[in-house]
């Protein structure tokens, strides 16, 4: 997962940082960083047999967790993020 990691910082980068909407909304490096989770995701759960029926559900925990790790990320107020 660090490759998606280094995705996301990259995003941030370009993005111009941790500049976002409203507290609590996904800026678009996070858009970015939880899209490309969210694809991985899907891919190894359909390759483990699981299919669509978790994927919302680990999506959503992946999500909280990137967003987590990109500072000013959804949920956590700026500058106490941990990339």
């Amino acid at each position: 997962m660090s490759g998606l990691l280094n995705k996301a910082k990259d995003a941030v980068g370009k993005s111009g940082g941790s500049s976002g909407g409203a507290p609590g909304q996904q800026s678009g490096g996070e858009k970015f960083a939880s899209g490309q989770a969210n694809k991985g995701i899907d891919g190894l759960t359909d390759k483990v047999g699981l299919g669509d029926k978790y994927d919302d559900k680990i999506n959503k925990v992946a999500d909280g967790q990137i967003n987590n790790q990109i500072p000013g990320g959804a949920g956590k107020p700026s500058g106490q993020g941990g990339l």
